[in-house]
């Protein structure tokens, strides 16, 4: 009996133990290929409760429109602009530099920002599925800075678009 009990504890913790099956990502140390692979695609929902989404698999921007709710559009992005944002990822090392982030201060104390910016970034390369996310409500380190700064770039990229720019302006603001 107690060795029926004891395979039993062992089955059971190594399913607990088994990963995402929705996720090829790990949170071990990962990589970008050099070159943009022709399979790359992404969704990236940012702001405030990540309510922008820009959806490369199904060529979609959602814009936050914050009282008047949101707008989508129709947004392709041209092979140039894939390029620079997969090359961006590549230099933010995006898939490890989250894990990076703390809202612990080396003196022990919580780092805070209200409001905060909430990240969920999809990534699909070489057949392969990365999910990774992160918020700026955490202490400003160069890690987070990155992530920012990866942010403001591909915001400008989808911006610039006509399509964005023919969305509505978004009314009143998050406190």
């Amino acid at each position: 009996m107690r060795l029926l009990t004891f395979l039993l504890m062992i089955c059971l913790a190594m399913a607990g133990c088994t990963s995402d099956e929705n996720s090829d990502y790990d949170g071990d140390e990962a990589e970008l290929p050099a070159n943009m692979p022709d399979d790359f695609e992404f969704s990236y929902q940012y702001g405030y409760e990540a309510n922008n989404e820009m959806n490369t698999f199904e060529e979609i921007y959602t814009k936050d429109l914050i009282e008047k709710g949101e707008a989508s559009t129709a947004m392709a992005l041209s092979e140039d602009d894939r390029v620079s944002i997969y090359e961006k990822m590549r230099d933010v090392k995006i898939l490890e530099t989250p894990e990076n982030l703390t809202n612990e201060a080396e003196d022990g104390t919580h780092c805070t920002s209200n409001p905060y910016t909430t990240h969920h970034l999809d990534l699909q390369v070489n057949g392969e599925n990365y999910y990774v996310d992160w918020t700026t409500n955490n202490c400003l380190t160069e890690d987070l800075i990155k992530l920012t700064d990866f942010t403001d770039y591909v915001h400008e990229v989808f911006t610039s678009q006509e399509a964005y720019r023919a969305l509505p302006n978004a009314e009143g603001s998050y406190e």
